[in-house]
């Protein structure tokens, strides 16, 4: 179900597109006449959006009729009519932009998500989002990733614990590589709930921090040469601890990670620089 926070987010989204009034439409048809539209898939891809159509439409007319022929994560083909609206001109033409721009964009991420994951072809590896995201869609991004297959990393930044290198570069400044147990202890016993994670960039960190109570190593831009040698490190120093790697993972090269001892791999283009799925709204 949408939370309150994506409702606010399209009601934003309207008033943004329609400030007033709809003054093209309005000397087209100031009857606001009765109408029906489709919406067309041009390519192939996974749909997302189902409650997004909904929850806007219901917020410009209560009275539109919409048929859903798609549920998020089905294969959509092009021509395939992915919904239809009935309602007043008027509503259609309004919503049509904002509508279309929440679609495109939902639906070419777990569109992505899923080629990420075909291209990788291991189930034994999870594909992972990233808080790359565009600000106050977090939430419809993840669950757009979650639709095409992928799983979600931490929400926030009150969601879980990754250590990353500003952390290490700021705990350096006043503390020993010796304290870093401590540390981890410290965040344990304050939040059991919260995963704890640390981003290593080099062989050497591997070999002389202490990362026992971690729960996820993340090779951060490790060359692939060297990717083996850390994962053999990981296994050996840390055999409960899971592997994740990051860093310019792209359709192009994810299939020179199958075959590596990894859990997870996650990656931020799944959503900073998606490309819109080509979707059309006609009237009939």
């Amino acid at each position: 179900m949408i939370n309150d926070n994506v409702k606010k987010i399209i009601q934003e989204s309207l008033t943004e597109d329609i400030p007033t009034k709809d003054i093209t439409t309005h000397y087209i048809d100031n009857n606001s006449t009765q109408q029906t539209a489709k919406i067309i898939a041009k390519e192939p891809g996974i749909f997302c959006g189902e409650e997004i159509i909904q929850t806007l439409l219901n917020t410009i007319d209560e009275n539109a009729k919409i048929t859903l022929f798609n549920k998020d994560g089905d294969t959509i083909h092009p021509q395939d009519t992915v919904c239809e609206i009935t309602a007043a001109a008027d509503t259609i033409l309004k919503i049509e932009r904002t509508l279309l721009n929440f679609l495109q964009h939902l639906c070419g991420i777990s569109t992505i998500t899923h080629k990420f994951i075909k291209k990788l072809n291991n189930p034994n590896i999870k594909i992972l989002d990233t808080r790359k995201t565009t600000p106050t869609l977090r939430y419809l991004e993840k669950h757009a990733v979650k639709t095409g297959g992928g799983h979600n990393h931490r929400a926030n930044l009150s969601d879980a614990v990754l250590i990353k290198e500003n952390h290490l570069t700021l705990f350096f400044k006043s503390h020993s590589i010796d304290q870093l147990p401590h540390l981890f202890k410290t965040y344990k016993s304050h939040h059991p709930s919260a995963f704890l994670e640390i981003e290593i960039e080099s062989i050497k960190q591997l070999e002389t921090y202490d990362l026992s109570l971690v729960d996820f190593i993340l090779l951060d831009n490790f060359k692939l040469e060297l990717l083996n040698e850390a994962i053999i490190i990981c296994r050996k120093r840390f055999p409960k601890t899971e592997i994740e790697i990051s860093g310019n993972v792209s359709l192009e090269t994810i299939q020179n990670y199958s075959k590596l001892d990894i859990d997870r791999i996650s990656i931020g283009s799944l959503t900073h620089s998606v490309k819109a799925f080509d979707l059309s709204l006609l009237i009939q």
